[in-house]
């Protein structure tokens, strides 16, 4: 780690993400609140949430761009775009213009921009750094963006209740900007580098086939496609929380469910440089899974019941998921060829998220129907089931350690 920290490009990287992932934060829980109290109904702020993520289906587009590009553009220019829509709401605002349609328009447009950096950001670390710092590297990106997620998901939902959600888009403003300076100040050297040929469509198809042909493998198909029914009901878990939050208090009560929600997957990948060292990445991919399935299953059970032991039961249920999302992370960057990690990335961005916009639209009509319990219902038993797919199939198992 103190090498890492030595690293200035690598420091200009983990700043940069480290500010932006506050916007990205703040942005979000406004944006959902703003969404629900807007259009009055969990509805809307399942719509919203499905609005943002269904950019995020169209990232294996993105790939075989950023690996062409130049990484430090990819990483600045969208900041500033980003942070000149997030103006809008308050400019809106000001003038009696905003209603829920102008949030559930500005929304995915911010999200379609922020499918770049992502891929970039994936495909710049292993020219960063070496390859057996890679794990650390990624581990703390993930904290980047989980501990700034913990921190104002706690405090979202009071600076909402003290200041307006609108007043939060114009916190987010200055830190796109303030992020863009630090992406600004990364120099690559030559030989960090790597030749690309001129870009023409031809070019790109091939580069995206390339990408997708890497992904289809059997292994990572394994791996990958469980995650779609997870990520389906986690976004509709997250799409039913305003609803939930406000039939217990409001969001002060938002506020806690979604640090509870961030603390598990923080903590999780504070261990994940333990885990890779100690088991088997395989191993620990059944063995958390199993373990997060059966807390959300209690999650569901304390929804109704113990409001205090449910968000006990929601953090436990997620650290497994934060240290092995890092392993994920990991393998993906060591298993491609340098220049095909970005589209790669991209590819594996776009299967994972491909359920989560229709989850989101899922989870907001069903906790308007029947309320938030049957969703953690599912969620717990979709995970547990994703372990046993996972212990009976041999390769996966014998996946080595990654450090």
């Amino acid at each position: 780690m103190n090498d890492l920290i030595k690293n200035k490009n690598f420091v200009s990287l983990f700043f940069g993400r480290l500010i932006s992932n506050i916007g990205d934060s703040l942005y979000y829980i406004a944006a959902m609140w703003l969404a629900y109290n807007l259009g009055g109904s969990a509805f809307y702020s399942g719509l919203a949430g499905f609005l943002t993520l269904l950019p995020e289906c169209l990232s294996f587009l993105v790939g075989p761009i950023v690996d062409r590009m130049n990484l430090k553009k990819v990483l600045v220019i969208p900041s500033l775009f980003q942070g000149m829509l997030l103006l809008l709401v308050p400019t809106l605002y000001m003038t009696h213009l905003l209603t829920v349609t102008g949030v559930l328009i500005i929304m995915p447009l911010i999200a379609l921009i922020d499918l770049f950096p992502y891929p970039a950001e994936g495909a710049l670390i292993p020219r960063l750094v070496k390859k057996e710092q890679l794990v650390a590297a990624n581990s703390a990106m993930s904290f980047s963006y989980q501990g700034t997620d913990l921190i104002f998901s706690m405090c979202g939902g009071f600076l909402i209740l003290f200041t307006g959600a609108v007043n939060l888009y114009l916190i987010d403003t200055f830190t796109f900007f303030i992020a863009a300076a630090f992406f600004a100040t990364i120099r690559l050297k030559v030989s960090n580098q790597i030749a690309q040929p001129s870009f023409n469509f031809s070019s790109y198809r091939a580069d995206l086939a390339a990408g997708f042909r890497f992904v289809m493998q059997p292994l990572n198909l394994s791996l990958l496609l469980p995650l779609l029914g997870i990520n389906f009901f986690l976004s509709a878990v997250l799409a039913a929380l305003p609803s939930f939050a406000n039939q217990l208090g409001g969001p002060g009560k938002y506020g806690i469910l979604l640090t509870c929600y961030t603390l598990g997957f923080l903590l999780g990948t504070l261990t994940s440089s333990f885990i890779s060292r100690k088991m088997t990445m395989g191993k620990a991919l059944i063995f958390g899974y199993a373990w997060s399935g059966i807390l959300w299953l209690l999650a569901a059970w304390a929804a109704d019941r113990f409001f205090v032991l449910c968000c006990v039961f929601i953090v436990l249920a997620n650290f497994p998921v934060g240290a092995t999302n890092i392993l994920f992370t990991t393998f993906f960057q060591v298993m491609p060829p340098q220049d095909m990690i970005g589209r790669v990335s991209a590819v594996i961005e776009t299967l994972i998220a491909a359920a989560m916009p229709l989850g989101a639209l899922f989870g907001g009509t069903i906790a308007a129907w029947l309320g938030s319990t049957p969703l953690f219902l599912l969620q717990g038993g979709v995970v547990l089931v994703t372990s046993l797919v996972w212990i009976v199939n041999k390769k996966l198992r014998q996946i080595p350690r990654l450090e």
